[in-house]
């Protein structure tokens, strides 16, 4: 089953809601209350390569200014509107969007947008899915597509938040290969003719999350021995995952992540046997590595999964903070 969050303000005192909701948020954007009544009902799921959330909001806005750069975000938001309004602003580059709008702001980028009782579907995009997808980014951000362009994506998207709490990681790839094929579709084809190189690479990159998956526990998995298994060369894979940092820091990454997901599921599992999982090697690895990538002792970490594991925004904002780390 895929890790989710949840956050509602049903039932809340609206300050008390807000200031939840604002931290539960505060990986995304800096939150700022409206005037008028304040709702937010929020689930979210993590996908590889993206994240997708379901969100009814109102009397609240986003704003992605100051820590534009700071925080290092650079990936793609689209914003699929189902009812209700989405505000933007002059630097948004997007005025209202309303049902069937499909709205695309680049985090690279300074926003800012107004929610009015809105229902909307939110997808974070890894940059180079949306590379994939249209070839090059050009002027996306602020733009908006409307119906009937939307209407296929539009279906994809509702069909994938209606069955996300059932779906586990096993197929990510085939739903990030349909959303490649279907971005272009609500824009009006691919963006240049750099879209088969993208899309090329796309799938080499898939080629070698899918290894990692099946060998994690292989301490010796290194860039030569990925190359070789994914029949591409060691140039080529070392500039697959130039933007990464490497495919060594990559690969290390992803045995952290793993790690920082069983945490959140097992309270019982010892450091040494999660090394051992996960290919770290021993458990004082496994901490130097986890603690270099997540600012925080694996050990401290589990502390704070069981202290909190009843309170949905600490969860959240936990969650939010490694999908978001791992995302970017």
């Amino acid at each position: 089953m895929k890790e989710a969050i949840i956050f509602s303000s049903k039932g809340m005192d609206e300050d008390v809601a807000f200031t939840g909701y604002r931290q539960f948020y505060a990986q995304g954007a800096d939150v700022e209350r409206l005037n008028g009544p304040f709702h937010a009902n929020v689930s979210g799921w993590r996908f590889r390569n993206l994240l997708l959330f379901d969100r009814h909001l109102s009397g609240v806005a986003h704003i992605r200014e100051e820590r534009v750069g700071a925080d290092g975000f650079d990936h793609i938001v689209l914003h699929h509107v189902l009812s209700g309004t989405l505000l933007g602003q002059s630097r948004s580059g997007f005025g209202p969007a309303g049902p069937g709008d499909i709205v695309f702001l680049d985090t690279r980028l300074g926003h800012r947008t107004e929610a009015h009782d809105l229902h909307m579907i939110t997808v974070s995009i890894a940059r180079d899915l949306v590379l994939a997808a249209l070839g090059s980014l050009g002027a996306l951000h602020g733009l908006v597509a409307r119906l009937p362009e939307t209407a296929m994506l539009s279906d994809f998207l509702q069909s994938l938040v209606r069955n996300a709490p059932a779906l586990d990681d096993r197929h990510d790839g085939a739903f990030a290969r349909a959303l490649i094929e279907l971005l272009p579709t609500a824009l009006g084809g691919p963006r240049n003719l750099a879209i088969k190189a993208r899309r090329q690479d796309h799938l080499r990159r898939e080629a070698v999350e899918q290894l990692i998956d099946r060998e994690i526990a292989d301490p010796n998995l290194t860039g030569s021995a990925i190359a070789e298994r994914v029949g591409v060369s060691r140039a080529t894979l070392y500039r697959l995952y130039e933007r990464s940092g490497g495919i060594a820091r990559h690969v290390r990454r992803r045995r952290v992540d793993a790690v920082r997901r069983a945490l959140e599921v097992s309270a019982e599992v010892d450091l040494e046997e999660l090394a051992q999982t996960y290919g770290l090697g021993d458990a004082q690895a496994l901490i130097r590595a986890f603690k270099a990538d997540q600012g925080i002792d694996p050990t401290a970490y589990r502390a704070s999964v069981r202290h909190h594991r009843s309170n949905p925004v600490e969860t959240g904002t936990r969650r939010w903070n490694g999908w978001m780390h791992e995302l970017d």
